[in-house]
């Protein structure tokens, strides 16, 4: 039955004065103070109406700091988004130039104003090395809906991006190809740090971008 302990491991806690029901005795000499002056003091559903609004006020001062508090401490996280983070891919000879589209998990350490978070995955990209010194690197969430995109290599259609979820197609430089149907623009490009690059070493500022639109936008 609702409001009963069975367990008893809930103790008993007295309700402050404000929360308990007028008691016989407030009720009584409520109606002599009616029938002396005429009027009754007010009331609401049994609260007298000096003590109902203090309960009230009180608990909107409480609540406007714990939602100004919240906001603060998530904020943090939030800023500079657009800016991107720098992530570590690979080393630039762990990618055969000319070679096939490698899939990588980003994964990099994200920091607030008080803690330093280690390893979050971010994302997923393929990069691929088309020259000596030049690696293309493109985020795997199809622009149409979000989607991650696949690489196959099959049949006539040859090397291509393709999204399971809305059947969208990429051909290997990122554009649209022929047959796509739902995607409005290319896969997104992600830059690639050209001084970790001279250095063996493959970056990439990571970003995500709004889907469903023609344009590519960060978000």
């Amino acid at each position: 039955m609702a409001g009963i302990d069975t367990d008893d491991d809930i103790p008993d806690v007295p309700m402050s004065d404000t929360l308990k029901q007028p008691s016989a005795g407030r009720l009584h000499g409520a109606d002599e103070e009616m029938n002396k002056g005429g009027h009754s003091p007010a009331k609401s559903d049994g609260f007298p109406r000096r003590e109902f609004c203090s309960l009230a006020l009180g608990t909107a001062i409480v609540a406007a700091p714990t939602v100004v508090g919240l906001r603060v401490v998530l904020s943090p996280l939030f800023n500079g988004a657009s800016e991107g983070i720098l992530a570590r891919l690979t080393t630039l000879d762990s990618l055969v130039v000319g070679g096939p589209p490698q899939a990588f998990k980003v994964i990099a350490d994200k920091s607030d104003a008080w803690t330093t978070y280690k390893d979050l995955p971010l994302g997923l990209v393929y990069a691929q090395r088309v020259a000596d010194r030049k690696v293309v690197v493109f985020s795997a969430s199809c622009p149409h809906a979000g989607c991650a995109v696949e690489y196959r290599n099959e049949g006539d259609r040859g090397e291509h991006y393709y999204c399971p979820c809305h059947e969208s197609s990429f051909k290997t430089d990122g554009s649209l190809a022929p047959d796509n149907t739902q995607a409005k623009r290319g896969l997104d490009t992600l830059e690639v740090i050209g001084e970790k690059l001279e250095q063996g070493e493959v970056w990439i500022r990571f970003q995500k971008f709004k889907a469903g639109i023609s344009e590519k936008k960060v978000v």
